[in-house]
């Protein structure tokens, strides 16, 4: 399941986007193993089209790649939106998937 995290206490993914499974009433966050409280986590309905760690190149520059670093949720706009990692460096924007493109090959 794929939700945002509204926990204050879990400051580095507070309103991030978090891949997590459901145990004992709580969620298990996939990455990390850490348990939240179900009601800090608003559900979304939708996988992101990227995950993290996945390659993308930047549909303005096809040339420069990098990887998912982050990945949190726009909620005026209701979508997610990604934070990419180029050379072991965070970029300082924010992208959207229209704005990416999949590097990774199956």
């Amino acid at each position: 399941m794929w939700g945002v995290c509204l926990d204050h206490s879990a400051a580095e993914l507070f309103q991030t986007v978090i891949q997590y499974e459901v145990q004992n009433e709580k969620a298990v966050i996939s990455k990390s193993g850490m348990a939240l409280d179900l009601k800090h986590i608003k559900p979304l309905r939708d996988p992101p089209e990227f995950v993290f760690d996945s390659s993308v190149s930047f549909i303005n520059h096809p040339e420069l790649m990098g990887k998912i670093a982050k990945i949190c949720w726009h909620f005026n706009r209701e979508c997610y939106y990604y934070k990419i990692s180029v050379n072991g460096k965070m970029k300082s924007r924010r992208y959207f998937a229209d704005e990416l493109d999949s590097t990774d090959r199956s």
